[in-house]
């Protein structure tokens, strides 16, 4: 029973990197408004733009986020060159955006053209989709601005930021208080004091969240009772921080399931570190644990661009 490892190392791994990485989460968005555009084109763009945030020092695994990097495409030409096989040839303008979705500000915007040819329309947008790339100096400035632009919002904006995921922790909403402070990005100006804070409501509320942890290892316990639940509640209590006070309770449980199941299923639960050092970083780590799960639960708020036009 490994998950809690491997839930925390990752986060473990970016306490580490911090210091030489600057990440900003975003929205991808590909507006509904595109006209004619076959969904599994629009999924191919949705990808293109993944990569180039990614490129460009952002981060799209954090849903929990106000800024989005979004796409119009414009149709500009387009015919057939006859077979065969016949073969649609689509001239796009490509417009980017990086935007604040809640205070309705572009940050950055570009403007290329591309082309596209394929024996189908999904195939030639596909080719052309293609081509979006953080090579692309028009893009590479486009993102450095977009990034620097986000970075200078938190840089002035933190302050309100740690007020409102305090008022959240004192309310109990603690999954989302965490998620909204870790928010701030480690190389920002209130990137030390927000650890600091996440650290802070992490502490407060580690009791209520693995409280909630617990219950729900047990409920998927109590609905199927055989190998495959007893799988689904190993998950779940893998995740048990052993410094709170349900971490008795899910040995227990463990033990319980263990004995009911004949089944090769590792309980084992973590040992707490002694070195005050290392449980420190493990702290940091289970907290961003906790604050990137939640916001990659939420639903992005950053899709209504129409604005935009």
């Amino acid at each position: 029973m490994k998950r809690f490892f491997l839930l925390c190392a990752a986060s473990l791994a970016l306490v580490a990197a911090s210091a030489q990485e600057c990440k900003v989460p975003v929205a991808v968005v590909v507006p509904d408004q595109i006209e004619s555009l076959p969904p599994a084109s629009a999924a191919i763009l949705h990808r293109s733009l993944e990569r180039i945030a990614v490129a460009g020092d952002m981060t799209t695994d954090f849903a929990m986020t106000q800024f989005a990097l979004a796409a119009h495409v414009d149709m500009l030409e387009k015919f057939v060159v006859p077979g065969p096989p016949s073969q649609q040839v689509y001239k796009l303008g490509i417009t980017l955006y990086c935007v604040d979705a809640v205070g309705r500000n572009k940050f950055a915007t570009t403007y290329f053209e591309i082309a596209g040819v394929g024996q189908s329309p999904i195939k030639a947008y596909n080719n052309a989709f293609a081509q979006i790339n953080a090579q692309n100096q028009s893009i590479r400035a486009f993102l450095r601005a977009g990034h620097n632009k986000m970075i200078a919002h938190f840089d002035s904006q933190y302050p309100n930021i740690l007020r409102e995921a305090r008022r959240l922790s004192a309310l109990q909403q603690d999954e989302e208080a965490i998620a909204m402070a870790i928010s701030v990005p480690a190389c920002s100006r209130g990137g030390n004091e927000a650890e600091r804070v996440g650290l802070e409501l992490y502490a407060t509320g580690r009791d209520r969240i693995n409280a909630r942890i617990l219950q729900q290892a047990q409920t998927a316990w109590n609905a199927t009772q055989d190998a495959a639940g007893a799988r689904a509640a190993a998950a779940i209590l893998s995740t048990i921080d052993p410094e709170s006070s349900s971490y008795a309770a899910a040995q227990a449980l463990a033990a319980e399931i263990k004995g009911q199941v004949r089944a090769d299923i590792d309980f084992e639960m973590r040992e707490k570190y002694r070195d005050q050092v290392r449980l420190e970083e493990q702290r940091i780590a289970c907290m961003r644990a906790v604050g990137v799960a939640y916001g990659n639960h939420q639903q992005p708020t950053t899709t209504n661009l129409s604005w935009l036009r």
